[in-house]
């Protein structure tokens, strides 16, 4: 029997996941008065420091999570490629928020573009590669594409531009022949994303569309403001709150897109709190976390307003030995994630710089 929750505070709210995004989320929730419970594989989660209680089991511990749902009321997610087995007992047993249903569309790159697709939206061309057959389908001497595997892919891995037949051949062989789209590379001028939250009654508020720069496929800087015409920004709010409403999602989502010849195309959608959206922790009245639990938790959402013109910078690898030292400062807020293993190309922090104040 799926449980219920009003807008009493004092919940017990389940994680799945004990990253960065978890850590946040449950102080987000601990200012709001509501408990949290961090699920996680990983032993060095850092969420755990932050969370109420604690459970470290794999994904699929059916006595593990058995004894999870039991003590949550609801439950959501700070990533997005859990088990399917895992968010279905989870769904059946609690709300979990968002829905599974929207979970599973972004851990599948290909039934994610044809669901922007089929509503409306523009997307970069693509197909679907199942064999090497249907590699024949792509004609490379028009364009070259970038070949991804459907699932499990993120921050550059798993895709590699490719400039020929033979060449996706063999990367698709080195990647064991799983399935994979093959992608059209889209010329774009800028990459920006949307930060959107519905709540259970179905209101929607959306942050201000960042500008975000990447480095190595990996998000290097977000700003604030983008630079964006007032009618671009309003065609990305209007493409955002319909996903977000077709997908009948409660929570934030992220929603990332490539600015062409003012023109906009939907990259791809994250359903949680997103690297993106960190500038709101120092640059608006009210943070992606926060929101984040207002929604599931059936309170109120604030409506975002941003405060100063802002810069995230993301802390990676080896860089965090320099910020460790740095201090916070009235326009620069440095925020540490307390992972204990520093390895290349790995999130360790992220640096909120204040460039201006809006008039």
């Amino acid at each position: 029997m799926n449980k219920n929750i009003g807008s009493e505070s004092n919940k017990m709210i389940g994680i799945l996941g004990g990253g960065q995004l978890g850590s946040m989320l449950a102080i987000a929730a601990n200012k709001l008065g509501l408990k949290t419970h961090i699920y996680s594989s990983s032993k060095d989660s850092p969420a755990f420091n932050y969370a109420t209680k604690y459970t470290l089991a794999d994904y699929n511990n059916q006595i593990a999570l058995k004894d999870f749902v039991e003590d949550v009321d609801i439950a959501t997610i700070e990533f997005e490629n859990i088990p399917e087995q895992t968010l279905n007992y989870i769904s059946d047993c609690v709300p979990l928020y968002p829905n599974k249903e929207s979970i599973f569309l972004s851990q599948d790159r290909f039934l994610e573009k044809n669901f922007i697709r089929q509503n409306g939206v523009e997307v970069a061309d693509f197909i679907e590669i199942n064999n090497k057959e249907d590699i024949k389908k792509w004609d490379f001497s028009l364009k070259p594409g970038i070949l991804k595997t459907r699932k499990f892919g993120y921050d550059g891995k798993g895709q590699k531009l490719i400039n020929s037949m033979r060449m996706c051949e063999e990367y698709f062989i080195g990647l064991n022949n799983v399935p994979c789209i093959i992608e059209e590379v889209i010329p774009f001028h800028m990459e920006v994303s949307t930060i959107t939250t519905r709540s259970q009654d179905g209101s929607i508020e959306i942050f201000e569309p960042s500008r975000n720069i990447h480095k190595n496929h990996i998000l290097h800087t977000s700003s604030i403001p983008s630079g964006l015409s007032s009618s671009l920004i309003e065609k990305l709010y209007e493409i955002s709150k319909l996903i977000i409403s077709k997908l009948n999602y409660i929570g934030v989502l992220s929603i990332e897109f490539f600015i062409t010849n003012n023109n906009i195309k939907v990259n791809e959608i994250a359903p949680r709190v997103h690297n993106s959206g960190h500038w709101t922790m120092n640059g608006a009245n009210v943070s992606q976390f926060e929101q984040h639990i207002r929604a599931i938790s059936n309170m109120p959402l604030i409506k975002p307003k941003t405060l100063h013109s802002l810069e995230m910078l993301n802390i990676i690898g080896t860089d965090i030995h320099y910020w460790e030292k740095s201090n916070d400062n009235e326009d620069r807020k440095i925020h540490i994630y307390g992972k204990t293993e520093i390895k290349k190309g790995r999130k360790l922090g992220h640096v909120n710089s204040i460039k201006r104040f809006k008039k």
